[in-house]
């Protein structure tokens, strides 16, 4: 067997193995409140405006004054007939979010083909995730042979990191492609030269990235510092003419970025906080590692960490003491400025605007591609045998990792699917549940309800809902009343306040960032329009503990607050 076709059956080889990891994550987790925001911004829905913006006419959310079937609350989370277009998303993004259009618009076209369940949004970023693999297969021959190449997609595929978002239903794994894409775009305008094609598609692609992350820029600039100060056979001149090209394609969304930045929304202060000196310096270092770690905002092993952050060091003393120059070559180079403009870039944004992004690890997922480049480049340097068994040792050290991104229910500590089926299966269609929440989780839940259920939005930072008034309406004429608190960003729950004080509690179901409140009336059969201010009396909980939903969740459910079980409705 050539050479040539031993190295196409290792890469198809590791696509394949790439691609078996990133299936269970299609639906064995719910989705969590990002995920929600996207699919109602990918189908034209606004969330995050103030109640008084809000048009029904053009899909924007209504925090009703009535209860509504949880079935109807989904219609924020499709398409509708006919469905949204360019304009109808943009105008949703402008109004709800902070991230440019370009995802949402993609989305919302795939969403008309394959409809909105939970595995067609994943699936949308899965298939980028994997669109990834051969650019990374390319970028790393080229800078390294095949001996860094196997271990680029190797280290690519296991990564907890890359795998837990490949999985979510956000634009990160597009983010990948592009930043990959821009990045061998410049390589080979630097090896080949400037031709109509290439800078055209180096333009487009830088384009594209533009509009689809804002922290794109950071990998964006990385190579194309690189590319100045390295142009091979590339004019300068063309180079900047491009680089004019890519702004006049971002532009006419840009322009409207200070309108946008300037919108009040539900959650709009939620990265605010200064950040020190001291930690730029910590933030823009945990940022680096975070894209090699095996632990993260999905859980892992501390001890496992640290023999990753141990063999990656040891990685990095060895192919220092093999040779170090051939790290810092110039095509090295470029994977060098890409992975610390994609770290420093977050701590810059935050020093400059008074945030605190760079504390969150997915604002410099832009760099993920270059760390596991930058990693095979190291391991390039070592024999087979020694390359072979050093990957073992850190896919070993992942296996924790990897483990819980594949096994857990929920993702973020959020199970909205479990808190729904907590309140599910006590209430009917005579029933009331109360979601208090920001939109997209008031969503979340009514998405995995019975589709009769009655579902009663609470969202206190739009300031529409009063106690008393408004939950005695709500709750007249009801048997039973839920109560779920889920990803409610700290505002306060007079109605539970409220419900505590003239309702009987008969239960309490503590799960994963979500609290569950069972009611019933304080006397009689249903809740009466003007309820008696006396205070009803509690049932204290009993230690019971939510049922998993699979039986892979059971190795966490155990661990879970203890709940009660309120009664089955007859």
């Amino acid at each position: 067997m050539s050479p040539q076709r031993r190295r196409v059956i290792l890469a198809v080889l590791l696509f394949t193995v790439a691609a078996l990891l990133r299936l269970p994550l299609l639906s064995g987790q719910g989705l969590w409140a990002d995920e929600f925001f996207s699919l109602a911004i990918a189908t034209g829905h606004s969330l995050e405006h103030p109640a008084a913006d809000a048009d029904p006419t053009l899909g924007d959310f209504v925090e009703r004054r009535g209860a509504m079937p949880a079935g109807a609350w989904g219609r924020y989370l499709a398409q509708e007939t006919p469905p949204a277009g360019v304009r109808r998303i943009t105008r949703a993004v402008l109004m709800s979010d902070t991230s440019p259009p370009i995802y949402y618009v993609m989305l919302g076209y795939w969403t008309r083909g394959l409809g909105s369940s939970d595995a067609a949004l994943r699936l949308f970023s899965i298939l980028w995730a994997l669109a990834s693999v051969p650019l990374l297969w390319l970028l790393a021959r080229r800078l390294g042979g095949t001996g860094a190449a196997v271990p680029a997609v190797t280290l690519y595929a296991f990564a907890p990191t890359s795998l837990y978002y490949s999985g979510e239903g956000r634009m990160y794994s597009l983010l990948w492609f592009l930043a990959l894409g821009f990045a061998w775009l410049t390589l080979r305008l630097h090896d080949r030269g400037v031709a109509p094609t290439r800078i055209a598609l180096w333009t487009v692609c830088g384009g594209a990235g533009f509009l689809t992350h804002y922290f794109f820029a950071f990998v964006w600039a990385g190579c194309l510092v690189w590319l100045l100060v390295h142009p091979g056979r590339a004019h300068r001149v063309w180079v900047i003419g491009a680089v004019g090209a890519t702004v006049l394609l971002a532009l006419p969304w840009y322009v409207r970025v200070p309108e946008s930045l300037g919108r009040w929304r539900v959650t709009g202060d939620w990265l605010e906080g200064r950040i020190t000196v001291r930690e730029g310096v910590t933030n823009s270092l945990k940022l680096g590692w975070s894209l090699l770690s095996g632990r993260g905002v999905w859980g892992g092993s501390k001890s496992a960490n640290r023999i990753a952050q141990a063999l990656f060091l040891f990685l990095a003393l060895a192919a220092l003491f093999k040779g170090w120059r051939r790290l810092f070559r110039p095509g090295p180079r470029l994977v060098w400025l890409w992975l610390a403009a994609a770290s420093l870039g977050p701590v810059l944004f935050d020093l400059l605007r008074e945030s605190s992004t760079s504390s969150l690890s997915r604002y410099a997922l832009g760099g993920l591609p270059a760390a596991v480049l930058l990693a095979a480049l190291a391991l390039s340097r070592l024999g087979p045998g020694a390359r072979a068994g050093l990957v073992a040792l850190i896919l070993l050290a992942w296996t924790p990792g990897v483990w819980v991104v594949l096994t857990k229910a929920s993702r973020y500590r959020e199970a909205y699917r479990d808190a729904a089926r907590a309140a599910g299966r006590w209430v009917g269609p005579s029933d009331l549940v109360i979601i208090h929440s920001i939109p997209s989780g008031v969503l979340g839940v009514a998405r995995y309800l019975p589709p009769d259920v009655p579902v009663a939005a609470w969202v206190g930072q739009l300031g529409q809902r009063r106690a008393p008034d408004d939950v005695t309406d709500l709750v007249a004429g009801r048997r039973r009343v839920v109560l779920v608190r889920i990803h409610d960003v700290g505002a306060p729950a007079p109605e539970q306040d409220w419900l505590r004080e003239h309702a009987r509690l008969v239960g309490e179901a503590t799960g994963e960032g979500s609290t569950v409140l069972y009611f019933e009336p304080a006397s009689g059969v249903a809740f009466e329009p003007a309820l008696s201010a006396r205070r009803a009396p509690v049932i204290p909980p009993l230690p019971r503990a939510l049922p998993s939903s699979t039986t892979r969740e059971r190795g966490y459910a155990a661990a879970r607050p203890s709940v009660v079980r309120p009664p089955r409705p007859p």
